[in-house]
């Protein structure tokens, strides 16, 4: 190694990281964002590294660990409610200016984000954003001008634009990667998948609790649904497909759990079905009770074609559940069509030909379940911690070396 007149600044210190992270949605909001942050910030602080996430502030919510800072925020959503944070503010400005970091990493293009950037740009420090979500599949919020072609432009514009002001970029699948090469992102891009726990989806610590809630069979089928009750999930096809096989499968139940803002027309859609009496709606489900609902379920379904990842995909595999999918790029690697489940285009008929055929199988459903679990140990918690700790680390010493004028030779 060659290095400048400048050599004998100090390398920093590599042992324990000073880490910000950056956020626009937290808890007490359940989201794939949240939980993979919350298992991010407690793996990274196992490692001995120093974190703080800042948050908006969410009204009438206290955080119960330390190193969350909330920043002033304002209601941009009420169904569900979300908040977004204030910047500018003294409360965030004296926050900032007072902390010491030696790597920020943004997890949204909104307001956090650009906060993000700007801490990073005025503290000269190395910044890693990761893209969580395509914000293009997302329009349809903006309710009239959603889904005009200026505002998929401008969607595409702002995708690209804010991503780029990452110096790493993290994707959490290959399918990301893929979009964010159309996109023309410049800044180099590693694909880190989220991990999960495995260990918290093992077993049951209840088993049965909630087909006694359900007032369910023990061997009565479960069709399990877990998430966001939005429009983009697609959930009204998950209705569909289960008002077309549930003659072939009588006993069979279909079951959704997560809230949002489609949970309203979603419930109409099912009450206007002939099976309505066997479709549920739990709500939200506390996650420590989560692995009890995943080993209670059947088959695990899923009709979004807009995920990043999907974590929920990831904990239902983990628990040993077989799939039932619409086709996504983005559960390459933790799903295989044929061998823990089966993915097909968004068809009604094809999709519940699908299921009504696996649900008579149970000799498929058991092999299914066990290569699930076989394919969910490559996305431990661990293993994505270790990622990123290697990638602030790599984006330290570089951003070390370009300031104090070290080159490799």
């Amino acid at each position: 190694m060659a290095v400048s007149a400048k050599e004998s600044n100090p390398k920093p210190n590599l042992g324990s990281l000073r880490i910000g992270l950056f956020t626009d949605t937290y808890a007490p909001q359940i989201n794939g964002v949240s939980i993979s942050l919350q298992l991010v910030s407690e793996g990274l602080q196992k490692r001995g590294h120093q974190v703080t996430i800042f948050a908006p502030k969410f009204p009438g919510y206290k955080d119960d660990q330390p190193g969350v800072v909330r920043l002033p925020s304002l209601k941009y959503l009420n169904d569900p409610p979300i908040y977004v944070a204030v910047l500018g503010t003294p409360r965030s400005t004296w926050s900032l200016s007072r902390k010491h970091f030696d790597v920020l990493h943004a997890h949204s293009p909104l307001t956090m984000g650009f906060l993000a950037y700007l801490t990073a740009s005025t503290k000269n420090l190395p910044l890693i954003y990761t893209y969580h979500t395509s914000i293009t599949d997302y329009t349809h919020y903006l309710k009239v001008i959603g889904g005009t072609a200026v505002i998929r432009h401008a969607a595409r514009w702002f995708s690209a634009t804010s991503t780029n002001l990452g110096d790493q970029i993290v994707v959490p699948s290959p399918k990301f990667h893929r979009l964010l090469l159309e996109q023309k992102v410049t800044k180099p891009i590693q694909v880190i998948p989220n991990g999960i726990d495995l260990s918290n989806f093992k077993a049951a610590k209840n088993p049965g609790s909630f087909r006694n809630r359900l007032g369910l069979k023990s061997d009565a089928p479960i069709l399990l649904s877990v998430g966001r009750v939005d429009p983009e999930k697609h959930l009204d096809f998950l209705i569909d497909a289960f008002a077309r096989m549930a003659d072939h499968v009588p006993e069979t139940h279909l079951v959704f759990a997560g809230d949002g803002s489609a949970r309203k027309k979603l419930e109409e859609h099912a009450a206007a079905t002939n099976v309505n009496d066997r479709i549920h709606f739990l709500g939200m489900v506390n996650r420590t009770d989560l692995p009890d609902l995943l080993h209670d379920a059947t088959v695990f379904l899923s009709a979004s074609i807009t995920e990043t990842q999907g974590i929920a995909m990831l904990e239902a595999t983990a628990a040993g559940l077989p799939v039932v999918a619409v086709e996504d790029d983005a559960f390459e690697g933790m799903f295989e069509n044929g061998e823990n489940g089966y993915q097909c285009a968004l068809d009604v008929d094809a999709f519940a030909k699908i299921l009504s055929d696996l649900l008579k199988d149970e000799s498929k459903l058991e092999r299914f379940g066990r290569k699930s679990v076989e394919l969910s140990r490559k996305f431990s918690i661990e293993g994505q911690v270790q990622s990123l700790e290697a990638l602030y680390i790599e984006s330290v010493l570089q951003h070390w070396r370009g300031k104090h004028g070290v080159r490799e030779t």
